[in-house]
C-alpha cells in the first residue's frame, strides 16, 4: 500500500541526513519510493496515499530496528536466574550437573509451547519485538514447515529479492570438515552465513596440553569461513590477534568488505560476567550490531539491548563508540550486513530500501535524534511498519496510515496501543486470542504436548508441506526426532510460566537487582 510519512526523519543513509521536516514515500510494492525534503514535489503516484503528517508533533521517522541474534522459540520465557554462572562457555549452563533446573526452567517449557502452541508462539514474539520498534529479527527455529514471517522479516526466512535461501545460520558449531568442505563454498558473495562462535569467558578451560582452548578452537576452526558475508555473534572469547586475523582474510577477498560482530552484552554479562571486547573488534575494521539473544538470559528486544550497550560504552569502554555510532548498532550495521544477500537496505532509509519503519516520539523538543532513540522506551515508540504495511502504534497514527483489523493491547500498564495482526503465520487473528492459545497450553502442558504429537503422527504426508501440522524444535537437534517418535515425557509437575512481559517490568528489573551484576543494574534508572 503507498503511504506517506512527514515528520523528522532520521535517514541513517550513507551521509547521515536528517531531513527536519522530511517526507518518506512508501510504494506499493514495500519498498521506498523517495526519501526527501518535505518540501519537494511527490513522486507520481502518491495523490491519493494516506498521509500520516508528525511535523507538529516533533516525532522521528527512523529505519526499523534489526535485532540479529536471537533464539524466538524461547522469548516467551522470562530471565532464568541461573545458580552457576559464571559459567566458563555455552555448553556449561545447559549441563545437568551446572545447571540442574535448566531443562525445566527453560527447556521444557520451550519445548511444549513450540509444539502445542506454535503459531501463537511465533505471534507473541513477533509482537513483543514490535513493541521495542524492531522489524527484522533472527533466530527462527527449527520446525516441521517453513515458517514465513508475518509481522516482521524474520531474517533467517526472508528471501529478498526471492527464490533462494539467502541467509544461512547455525547455532549449534559445526564439524570443521563440514565448514571447509561444505559451508566455506557458500559464502560466495551472495550469501550470509550467521555463526555462534566462541561464546564463553575468554580464558575458557586453558589446557597446556591443547593449542587453543575449546571456545577459541571454534574460531580455528571456522578459518575457512572468514569470507565477506560471515556475521559471528557472541565471540566473546575472542581477542585482538583473532579479531585481527578475521578483518584480514575477509579484505584479502575484496578490500572494500568488513566482517560482522553480533554483540549481546546483557546475556554474555548475565552468563559469563565478560562480554566481547568490541572495541578491539571495531579498531581492527569489523562491523558491531546488536542482538538480544532469548528472553532466559537478554533483553526483551534490542530497544533494551542498546541502553545496555549505551552504559558499557559510558562507564567501560570510555565513550568510544559516539551516539551515532551506537544506534548504527540496530539500523545501518545489521542493514549493511544483510544487504550482501538481500540486496535492498533494511537499516538505511533511500530510495529503493525496504519499506521498515519506527515512529518514535523525540521525548523533548530538539532533543538530539541519536540519543532520543537510545532513551527510549517501549513507550515513546508510536507507529511500526513492515513491509510498508502499519503493524503497531496508537490508535491515531495506526489509522492515519492506513491499519485495517487491528487488535487493542495493552503492553504495560497505561501503555495503550493498537496491532495488526490479521491471521499473520497462519495463528490467532487478534491479540486475545493469542494469549488464551498460550494459556490453554499453561493449564495443561501434558495434555497439549501429548494432543500436539498425535497430531504428527497422524500426519502422513512430508513434514515440509504446507500443510504439515506445525511445530517448532528449537536449536537442539535431537528435539525434532524425539517429537517424531513420539515420546511423552514431560516432567510431571511441569509449570510453564505465563508469557513473558513485552516491557522491562518491574519483574525484570527485580531479577536483574538480585543478579548482582553492577553493569546492568544501570537499566532500572533507564525504565523509571
Amino acid at each position: 500500500m503507498a503511504l506517506v510519512l512527514r515528520g523528522t526523519v532520521v535517514t541513517f543513509d550513507a551521509g547521515h541526513r536528517i531531513l527536519d521536516p522530511g517526507a518518506v514515500y512508501v510504494g506499493d510494492d514495500g519498498r521506498l519510493d523517495a526519501v526527501q525534503p518535505a518540501g519537494q514535489p511527490a513522486p507520481a503516484g502518491f495523490a491519493a496515499a494516506p498521509v500520516v503528517d508528525l511535523t507538529a508533533t516533533g516525532a522521528l521517522v527512523l529505519p526499523g530496528l534489526i535485532d540479529l541474534h536471537g533464539h524466538l522459540q524461547y522469548h516467551t520465557l522470562p530471565l532464568w536466574e541461573a545458580v552457576g554462572v559464571p559459567y566458563l562457555h555455552h555448553d556449561r549452563w545447559v549441563d545437568e550437573d551446572d545447571a540442574p533446573d535448566y531443562a525445566t526452567t527453560v527447556t521444557w517449557p520451550a519445548k511444549v509451547l513450540g509444539q502445542a502452541a506454535p503459531a501463537a508462539l511465533l505471534t507473541y514474539v513477533e509482537v513483543k519485538a514490535l513493541v521495542g520498534g524492531t522489524t527484522s529479527v533472527q533466530g527462527v527455529p527449527r520446525s516441521t514447515r517453513p515458517i514465513d514471517g508475518g509481522l516482521l522479516r524474520i531474517v533467517d526466512v526472508e528471501k529478498l529479492p526471492a527464490g533462494r535461501d539467502m541467509v544461512l545460520t547455525a547455532a549449534l558449531q559445526q564439524d570443521a570438515e563440514v565448514l571447509r568442505n561444505e559451508t566455506a563454498d557458500k559464502l560466495d558473495g551472495t550469501r550470509v552465513l550467521i555463526y555462534h562462535v566462541a561464546e564463553g569467558r575468554r580464558a575458557a578451560e586453558p589446557d597446556p596440553a591443547k593449542p587453543v582452548s575449546r571456545v577459541h578452537r571454534e574460531f580455528a576452526d571456522l578459518a575457512p569461513c572468514l569470507k565477506p558475508g560471515l556475521v559471528c555473534v557472541h565471540g566473546t572469547a575472542l581477542t585482538d590477534a583473532e579479531f585481527a586475523a578475521w578483518q584480514g582474510a575477509v579484505t584479502a577477498i575484496d578490500p572494500a568488505e568488513r566482517g560482522t560482530v553480533v554483540w549481546s552484552p546483557f546475556s554474555n554479562l548475565w552468563l559469563y560476567r565478560e562480554t566481547t571486547d568490541v572495541v578491539a573488534a571495531a579498531a581492527r575494521g569489523l562491523r558491531i550490531a546488536l542482538g538480544s539473544d532469548w528472553s532466559p538470559s537478554g533483553t526483551k528486544h534490542v530497544l533494551g539491548e542498546l541502553k545496555v550497550a549505551d552504559g558499557l560504552n559510558s562507564h567501560e569502554l570510555g565513550g568510544h563508540f559516539d551516539d551515532r555510532a551506537l544506534c548504527d548498532l540496530v539500523t545501518a550495521n545489521p542493514g549493511d550486513a544483510l544487504a550482501t544477500a538481500w540486496g535492498p537496505q533494511v537499516g538505511r532509509l533511500e530510495a529503493g530500501s525496504a519499506a521498515d519503519l519506527l515512529v518514535l516520539d523525540r521525548q523533548q523538543p530538539g532533543k538530539d535524534v541519536y540519543r532520543a532513540l537510545i532513551d527510549a522506551t517501549e513507550r515513546h515508540v508510536l507507529l511500526v511498519v513492515t513491509r510498508g504495511r502499519p503493524r503497531y502504534g496508537t490508535q491515531p497514527l495506526m489509522t492515519a496510515a492506513g491499519a485495517t483489523a487491528t487488535s487493542a493491547i495493552q503492553p504495560a500498564p497505561g501503555l495503550r496501543r493498537r496491532v495488526a495482526l490479521n491471521g499473520a503465520d497462519g495463528g490467532a487473528p487478534d491479540w486475545p486470542a493469542v494469549k488464551r492459545a498460550l494459556d490453554k497450553v499453561r493449564q495443561d502442558p501434558q495434555a497439549a504436548f501429548r494432543d500436539a504429537q498425535d497430531a504428527l503422527a497422524a500426519w502422513g504426508g512430508p513434514l515440509d508441506d504446507p500443510d504439515a501440522p506445525l511445530a517448532l524444535f528449537g536449536d537442539m537437534p535431537e528435539g525434532e526426532a524425539a517429537a517424531l517418535a513420539g515420546t511423552d515425557d514431560v516432567p510431571p509437575g511441569l509449570v510453564i510460566p505465563e508469557p513473558d512481559a513485552l516491557t522491562h517490568d518491574a519483574a525484570f528489573l527485580a531479577a536483574v537487582d538480585r543478579s548482582g551484576i553492577p553493569e546492568l543494574q544501570r537499566l532500572r534508572a533507564r525504565y523509571p
